[in-house]
């Protein structure tokens, strides 16, 4: 039998104590390491809206900038329809595990207020502003007017037979268009399409006579004579086109409008997801390429903060609230 050496039984309480802590040390670290990583799988950002138009085409630059800084692939799915609210409820109703992410719109925001089904402050976790911009009010070329003034002699001359399109019934390019109408004293024939890729095309096509667009894919169409800018509805004109008036000076005064862009995941998504989808949603909108290729098209890259985009997204629901009684 051995014997325990002399100096072993006053050690054996620290040795006790110090396995015990030991023990506890591992379960404190236990559930840290067995956080899963995020993220482990692909990415999904809806569109709310059909391809072909700038929203769809930001979805998709942001998705493949995201996808090299995250590791995972980020697809693109578009799910277009009442002016963005179908694309919207998906995410809103999705997992809040930060792998359905969704693009907000002025658009699709403006449809929810009136919708009330999905709410775009308290369903959703804000990620980040990308991006705003004016846009401008043009004809195809089959429309006679060569300017604001023509298009409003003419919709005058025939009252409900000019005819614009939109986005969607009750977006924000609908409603700003019927802003313009009423302020110009003049009725237009609204033809409302699931996003603005399928609107060009008819416009192009002569279907329809006049459409608000965004300078992102209608600069080649603008060039060629294709399509002709009658005004910008910001309160400025643009340096990339100063011969085109705005709105404003244009004989409808006070008018103007900003077209936004977002990133949310739906509510409840954790914090530490949601740092980690604005780290890389600010990143994609500071690379220098898709700062050019935005800037480029009349459009100002932002990359916001959630807390940023909370607050902004507040006071454009109080804004447009306002408007739509």
């Amino acid at each position: 039998m051995k014997l325990i050496p002399p100096l072993l039984p006053s050690l054996i309480p620290s040795i006790t104590l110090l396995l015990a802590s030991c023990g506890i040390a591992a379960l404190a670290v236990a559930p840290a390491s067995a956080q899963p990583r995020y993220p482990e799988q692909a990415v999904k950002i809806v569109v709310p809206w059909a391809p072909g138009g700038f929203t769809d085409r930001l979805g998709r630059m942001l998705a493949d900038k995201m996808t090299k800084s995250m590791g995972q692939p980020v697809l693109v799915d578009n799910r277009a329809g009442a002016s963005g609210a179908i694309g919207s409820e998906v995410v809103a109703r999705a997992a809040p595990d930060g792998y359905v992410l969704l693009i907000t719109t002025s658009d699709s925001t403006v449809k929810l207020i009136q919708d009330r089904k999905v709410d775009p402050i308290g369903d959703f976790a804000q990620v980040s502003l990308l991006a705003s911009q004016p846009v401008y009010l043009a004809g195809g070329a089959a429309n006679p007017a060569k300017n604001l003034g023509e298009f409003i002699a003419m919709a005058k001359a025939k009252p409900g037979q000019v005819t614009y399109a939109s986005s969607g019934e009750g977006s924000a390019v609908h409603l700003a268009m019927e802003l313009f109408a009423n302020a110009a004293q003049i009725k237009l024939n609204h033809i409302p399409y699931k996003g603005m890729g399928p609107a060009l095309t008819d416009l192009l096509g002569g279907r329809v006579d006049a459409a608000l667009l965004s300078l992102q894919g209608s600069t080649g169409h603008f060039a060629t004579g294709r399509l002709r800018p009658l005004a910008i509805t910001s309160t400025t004109r643009s340096p990339l086109m100063p011969d085109v008036p705005t709105i404003a000076e244009s004989g409808v005064p006070n008018y103007k409008l900003t077209l936004w862009y977002g990133l949310a995941a739906p509510k409840g998504t954790p914090q530490a997801v949601v740092e980690a989808l604005n780290k890389a949603a600010r990143e994609a909108i500071a690379a220098p390429d898709m700062q050019a290729n935005l800037k480029e098209g009349g459009t100002d890259p932002i990359g916001s903060s959630p807390a940023e985009l909370l607050t902004f997204i507040s006071s454009e629901v109080a804004t447009w609230k306002t408007l739509i009684k």
